[in-house]
């Protein structure tokens, strides 16, 4: 027995060995299909990252108010592919669509909740003097005028009464008024009012003149910040020996 089975190995040698070349060959065959597949996936895997600028990845990109987008999403979701910096050097590929920034200047241009505008500064109305003697002003009783005055009134001259119940109005369009007139210790008091166009009071008051001394060119009587319209100032002399005018002031 042990004579017949060397004598069956010694048989089939030669059939080994003349299967061995071809055995060689598949295995030479196999190997170089596994290193073709490797060759190709670098290849794939390189194409990946060569639409990127050098140093990125396919990492999400975070602007505000846009969602991230990565780049295997873009290349499919893409209408309308644009050619990349590799297919104008000769390769193929799209560029993913261009992820739109919103603007510094538009982030900055609404305005913060915490911040109000500042508001606008009104100028102060202007104002027009008027002497005793300007157009308008109308006097009733018996008044005097005294002029060429060195006591410091306004253009050195007066409009004045001594008679209880004398009065002056004036009309004016405007915001206010001021009624300018001495102050000594011979001048009493008088009633002062304001009426709109309708004739209804405004403003009342009973002003007085009287000082220690002549002091010129003094505000006895003053209205303001009224709509603007149309008014009439009128006053009316009661007591004291004398009783003037020296200039008005309008606010327009």
């Amino acid at each position: 027995m042990p004579g017949t089975r060397g004598t069956r190995w010694t048989s089939r040698l030669p059939q080994a060995v003349a299967a061995t070349p071809w055995l060689l060959a598949s295995i030479g065959v196999i190997v170089l299909l596994l290193l073709l597949v490797k060759a190709l996936v670098a290849v794939l895997g390189h194409d990946r990252y060569a639409t990127h600028d050098a140093g990125s990845r396919s990492e999400a990109v975070m602007v505000p108010g846009v969602p991230a987008v990565t780049e295997s999403a873009s290349a499919s979701a893409s209408p309308s592919p644009t050619p990349t910096r590799r297919a104008t050097g000769g390769g193929t590929g799209v560029a993913p669509p261009a992820i739109v920034r919103t603007p510094a200047a538009s982030r900055s241009a609404s305005p913060s909740a915490s911040v109000s505008p500042s508001p606008l500064a009104i100028p102060p109305s202007p104002a027009t003097l008027l002497n005793d003697d300007a157009p308008g002003i109308t006097y009733r009783g018996r008044w005097a005028v005294s002029r060429n005055r060195p006591f410091g009134d306004h253009r050195d001259d007066v409009h004045y009464t001594i008679h209880d119940g004398d009065s002056f109005s004036f009309t004016f369009t405007g915001t206010g008024l001021d009624y300018i007139t001495s102050r000594d210790p011979e001048y009493g008091d008088a009633d002062v009012w304001i009426v709109d166009s309708g004739g209804r009071p405004v403003k009342q008051q009973r002003v007085s003149a009287r000082a220690q001394r002549y002091q010129p060119q003094q505000t006895v009587f003053s209205v303001q910040d009224l709509p603007v319209g149309r008014y009439t100032i009128r006053a009316v002399k009661r007591s004291g020996v004398y009783f003037q005018v020296d200039a008005l002031r309008v606010r327009g």
